[in-house]
């Protein structure tokens, strides 16, 4: 029995050491969370990826390292990824530590990380920054669920036509200065 005793005692402590774990998810809420894509459509296509990034504050936020991919264009869920449970690395479960998090896009038929795709210019759209909060056990149904995230849409690409406006406006302004 002594043994017992040990073993009850070892998964206790290993449990308080464990990490925080979040339902990395958009379509659990109702109504659900949505990622909207060109045209403001709700985004879909598997070679699309979402990634959590989290992290005690708005500048320690890093990626995690499983993506969720969109569903596919037939969904009845558009806009919405597979998702699932994720552990934070490093982030303590202990109840009510409160957890900055955010969301990127990106291509990942374009990228192959995350990482690539962030050096190379190609992040499709973030959310805001937002909080999580470890829950206090006993956990529910939806106690994981990341209730602060809000929908969000593309990062717009500056047209052309825009930067050659901005650029005639500048023009303008300085011309006008010098004859003044």
């Amino acid at each position: 029995m002594k043994w017992l005793r040990w073993l009850l005692l070892a998964g206790a402590v290993t449990s308080y050491a464990q990490d925080a774990q979040v339902n990395f998810a958009n379509n659990v809420f109702t109504p659900a969370r949505l990622v909207y894509g060109p045209g403001f459509t709700p985004l879909t296509g598997t070679n699309f990826s979402a990634v959590l990034l989290y992290g005690t504050s708005p500048s320690s936020l890093a990626a995690h390292t499983v993506p969720a991919r969109f569903r596919v264009t037939t969904t009845s869920q558009p806009g919405t990824w597979n998702g699932g449970t994720r552990t934070l690395n490093g982030i303590p479960n202990t109840p009510n530590t409160v957890v900055t998090m955010q969301v990127a896009i990106y291509d990942n038929v374009q990228w192959a990380s995350y990482a690539a795709a962030l050096a190379g210019g190609g992040i499709l759209g973030m959310s805001a920054i937002f909080t999580y909060t470890v829950p206090t056990p006993p956990l529910g149904p939806t106690s994981l669920d990341m209730v602060n995230f809000q929908a969000f849409g593309p990062i717009p690409e500056p047209s052309a036509i825009t930067l050659a406006a901005v650029g005639a406006l500048v023009l303008w302004t300085v011309k006008r200065r010098r004859s003044n």
